[in-house]
């Protein structure tokens, strides 16, 4: 992975999206220093600095942009020999300069960000959609069961595949084996399932089988309403784009995980992973959020490790940096509504991130006032998950064509539409039920 230094950018890096506080930053540097050249106080030799300034903002125009600046100041410079500077005209047409460089900074963002955007889809609005989908599942399923997500899931996956051995079981969730152990015992301890020894394929009881037909029941109603108005031949081609993404998915987990554990062989601190080899992974085609969810969770799985690896942080800390460093400063209410989670969780996230040095605030105190942006190693830390990020999306998509993509998005967006509808109805059973 190629790594940049805080403000660097390769020549093909788009510019950020813009803000305030950033225009203001960079057409200060750049009228500050074209007011000391036409002054004869520094050359444009000694514009490197201004460069460091105004880099972060405008990215690759950068350069471009110091240049026209700077010509334009010794132009004028040159005219002052025949005749007084009018410091107030040197202004106003440095002025209509400038415009033209934030012109062609919206040109430039306009292009590449919509291109820029989409690998992000697969792990960033996939998480969002399944959190919406999660929500639901606990409300809608509360009402008549008292089982984990965790525990339906594996009592959904043996109805369909029949006995698995615990390693399959594990791998068919998504879900490590230390977690799927301490399911698998509360199922036991239900008599949901039953198994002869340690290592034997687990098995539906008959009071299993009773109680997964009744949660196969609604979740076949759950599943229709997350892909209305989704065909079927569109479903089963979505279905095995998922698969071809999930291959691709368990690949990237993996990797980390091996990376992982040579970093705990060389003497540095390794994260926790389960070392065995994923030879299989059994889905349900049946039911839509099933795949999904696998697929999220070997995502998140490798995510984190991957996040650990380069910045130390938790894949939420990172998600969060990363929700800050976006579009910088962003208010407490904005920031939360992004990352879709509590206050509270939110609220110690980002004191933590303060705390270390990561995220600064301005404004009046306090964790719910003022706006939040990154620090300058903060920043640095950002570009490596943006960039770490999108080579692991590229890596996850690049087997589907341009139109594969398309088909893809296409029902990934009827299947959030629906998703989004399927929790508003939820809560709102919830409401008149309390």
């Amino acid at each position: 992975m190629n790594r940049q230094k805080a403000g660097e950018r390769t020549d093909d890096a788009p510019a950020p999206q813009e803000n305030p506080e950033a225009a203001a930053r960079w057409r200060d540097a750049l009228r500050d220093h074209a007011r000391e050249i036409i002054q004869g106080a520094r050359g444009s030799r000694e514009g490197e600095d201004t460069h460091g300034v105004i880099s972060p903002d405008l990215g690759p125009l950068a350069r471009d942009a110091l240049e026209i600046v700077e010509a334009f100041a010794l132009g004028s410079r040159e005219l002052a020999q025949s005749r007084p500077i009018d410091l107030n005209e040197f202004s106003a047409r440095l002025q209509i300069v400038l415009a033209g460089i934030e012109g062609e900074l919206a040109r430039r963002q306009a292009a590449v960000i919509p291109e820029r955007e989409q690998p992000h889809v697969i792990q960033g609005e996939l998480w969002q959609v399944l959190r919406k989908t999660r929500e639901s599942a606990d409300l809608a399923y509360a009402r008549e069961f008292d089982l984990a997500e965790l525990d339906r899931r594996i009592l959904f996956l043996l109805a369909s595949q029949g006995p698995l051995v615990p390693a399959d079981v594990s791998a068919g969730v998504g879900v490590d084996k230390a977690q799927v152990s301490r399911a698998v015992k509360r199922l036991l301890e239900m008599g949901a399932i039953e198994r002869e020894q340690i290592r034997a394929p687990l098995r539906l009881t008959d009071e299993g089988k009773r109680l997964s037909q009744r949660l196969i029941r609604l979740a076949e109603l759950r599943h229709r309403e997350l892909t209305f108005d989704i065909g079927e031949e569109e479903l089963e081609d979505f279905v095995d784009m998922i698969e071809i993404l999930l291959e691709r998915a368990v690949t990237l987990y993996e990797q980390e995980r091996d990376l992982a554990q040579t970093a705990g062989k060389n003497g540095k601190t390794a994260e926790p992973v389960d070392h065995r080899r994923v030879d299989r992974v059994v889905i349900e085609r049946g039911r839509i959020i099933s795949v999904l969810m696998t697929l999220s969770a070997y995502s998140s799985r490798s995510g984190a490790l991957a996040f650990r690896r380069l910045t130390g942080l938790s894949n939420f800390e990172a998600f969060v940096l990363y929700e800050v460093g976006k579009h910088p400063p962003i208010g407490w209410t904005p920031l939360v509504q992004a990352l879709e989670r509590d206050h509270s969780q939110a609220g110690r996230t980002i004191t933590n991130l303060v705390e270390r040095g990561l995220v600064e605030r301005e404004g009046r105190p306090g964790r719910r006032h003022g706006r939040f942006f990154p620090s300058q190693e903060g920043s640095r830390l950002w570009h490596m998950i943006d960039e770490a990020g999108r080579e692991r999306s590229a890596f996850l998509l690049a087997p589907l064509d341009a139109e594969q993509r398309s088909r893809f998005m296409r029902t990934f967006d009827k299947i959030r539409r629906n998703a989004a509808a399927q929790l508003e109805r939820e809560r709102a059973f919830a409401e008149l039920e309390n």
